[in-house]
């Protein structure tokens, strides 16, 4: 039977077990880990950051006070620590590392779609990290995580409007950057 958030973390605090919190990060982890890599296009780089969530919520679970679902506090978290990142880097915009993700194989049967699949992969990335954290954000919650924008407004601190305005304006210099593929 599966507990919602609110339940494991009331347990968690009434009984102090860790495999109550464990359960409740790990259901949160591949998405966690994803959104924290669709920010910073390096695995190296998101690994680390979404390590360092989980040790932030992990510190930061009693303080939790569940005026918002578990998951936007969550996610607000992590957007934070990969702004924190990105400000320690002293860069705002990311370089995509142009590498092949664990266990990802090039088909043998089709090797020129294979190879062609990878290549706009990259562009699409490249254009992706040629965004502001802003935009970024708002395509990465809004489109690839596939939050309600009025989700990933109250993640990211902002009104619907001006999130749904981060979504157009990503979308149209996306389109601009990769014109050349959607001919």
């Amino acid at each position: 039977m599966s507990h919602s958030d609110q339940h494991l973390i009331e347990q968690f605090r009434d009984s102090g077990r860790s495999d109550l919190l464990e359960e409740l990060l790990q259901r949160h982890l591949s998405r966690i880990r994803g959104v924290v890599f669709q920010m910073l296009l390096d695995h190296s780089a998101a690994d680390d950051v979404t390590q360092d969530i989980f040790l932030r919520v992990v510190r930061g679970i009693e303080r939790f006070e569940g005026r918002s679902e578990f998951s936007t506090w969550l996610y607000q978290v992590a957007m934070n620590t990969v702004r924190t990142y990105l400000k320690r880097r002293g860069r705002s915009r990311v370089q995509f590392h142009d590498e092949l993700p664990e266990g990802s194989a090039v088909s043998l049967a089709a090797p020129d779609g294979a190879v062609m699949q990878a290549e706009l992969t990259a562009e699409v990335q490249t254009a992706l990290a040629s965004l502001s954290p802003q935009l970024r954000a708002a395509i990465v919650l809004v489109c690839l995580q596939e939050q309600p924008a009025s989700h990933a407004a109250e993640i990211e601190g902002c009104s619907t409007d001006t999130m749904y305005w981060r979504v157009h304006e990503a979308r149209r210099q996306l389109k601009q950057l990769l014109a050349e593929h959607l001919s």
